[in-house]
């Protein structure tokens, strides 16, 4: 197993056991661009021994649907990917992925999170991945879509998680430099919009056990946003 996630029996603070942002809720139904989605879910054999659920959406728009259901499968497939990575151990585990649609106005995303966990380990180990399709167009929304320039929101993303983390969760305000807060896109390419903001869900180890999540005011990203994008904030 890989020495970052390596399972071992001392105490370790769970992060997502604290105060803190709040994930968005899952949806039955949602609408966006004008039509109605019903949402439900389907099995995927990833082909490393795992099976986990991911969200379907059906009825609205079929090219949306169509998009988002692929990219929901290949986040799927990515988490798994992710435990091969971490060289996880097979016998005598447990692993469960629960899948969270929501629905903004232009957009249909996705928060799918996983738990991992070894009978004979002092915790789980968890994963997130995430979706964001268009719904204007039926395309994904990248990180490099979201911005004008990518490096300037990831700039701007940083310096904001250096405020709001140890507002929500506790510790040294701002906080200083970490590798989890840098401003590089493997660090906040975990995400949806919602009403109040971009909400940025972190990797496990990325700032010690758990899936934390943040909430970015739309106020505080607006500047950089692509023209086409602003609509996210309505």
């Amino acid at each position: 197993m890989s020495s970052r996630r390596l399972l071992v029996a001392f105490a370790v603070v769970a992060i997502s056991s604290l105060v803190g942002g709040t994930a968005t809720a899952a949806a039955d139904t949602g609408t966006s661009n004008g039509v109605t989605y019903s949402v439900g879910s389907t099995s995927v054999d990833a082909g490393s021994g795992w099976t986990l659920d991911v969200g379907q959406i059906s009825g609205g728009d079929a090219a949306v649907a169509t998009a988002f259901n692929a990219a929901s499968v290949a986040s799927g497939q990515t988490m798994v990917q992710t435990l091969d990575r971490d060289q996880v151990i097979r016998t005598n585990a447990t692993f469960k992925a629960t899948p969270a649609v929501s629905f903004r106005p232009t957009a249909v995303s996705q928060v799918l999170t996983g738990v991992y966990f070894y009978q004979h380990a002092a915790h789980a180990l968890d994963y997130v991945t995430t979706v964001v399709i268009d719904s204007r167009n039926a395309s994904p929304i990248t990180l490099d879509d979201l911005f004008v320039g990518e490096q300037a929101g990831l700039n701007r993303l940083s310096e904001q998680t250096k405020l709001l983390f140890p507002a929500a969760y506790g510790g040294q305000r701002p906080m200083a430099d970490e590798s989890g807060n840098a401003p590089v896109e493997a660090n906040f390419h975990n995400w949806i919009p919602t009403a109040n903001g971009l909400e940025i869900h972190f990797e496990d180890y990325q700032f010690g056990h758990g899936l934390p999540v943040i909430t970015v005011p739309w106020a505080q990203l607006t500047d950089l946003l692509a023209p086409d994008m602003q609509a996210l904030t309505q």
